[in-house]
């Protein structure tokens, strides 16, 4: 093997390991990573990473409801069960259930089973829409 064809040989494994490395950097018109967000007044060009950590609980509630079939009415109509696309309903298949509180009722809406023992030992009941038996009214059958 003559010196040109290992001269040859080796610039052409460095060119294309350099080749290689240019295919690993963004190209320019990429947006930034999840966690990275542009810093305000920067033009975009500059990115900073943004610490991300819980700092307190938070629950949202909704409801009470004076009784159990709007508690029920507001599940059959809820996000969950029936969504905004694109997002879509949440749980299409989940069973509404409504449950006492206090001097008020409560919706729940869940697709185990087990959930319905949890309401159940709540003292809830589960939705049925337009019940034919009570003139097409929302009803709410205890759970035994």
């Amino acid at each position: 093997m003559s010196v040109a064809s290992i001269v040859t040989t080796a610039l052409l494994a460095l060119a294309a390991q350099g080749s290689a490395t240019l295919l690993r950097t963004p190209h320019a018109n990429t947006s930034a990573p999840a966690l990275m967000a542009p810093e305000h007044g920067s033009g975009g060009a500059d990115a900073k990473v943004m610490h991300l950590a819980q700092r307190q609980f938070m629950e949202v509630k909704l409801g009470p409801f004076p009784n159990a079939a709007e508690a029920c009415d507001y599940c059959f109509g809820s996000f969950t069960k029936q969504g905004q696309p694109p997002a879509g309903p949440v749980a299409e298949a989940c069973v509404c259930m409504a449950y006492p509180e206090d001097a008020a009722y409560n919706m729940f809406c869940a697709t185990p089973v087990s959930a319905a023992g949890f309401v159940a030992e709540k003292g809830g009941c589960r939705c049925k829409p337009r019940d034919m038996e009570h003139m097409a009214a929302t009803t709410c059958t205890p759970i035994q």
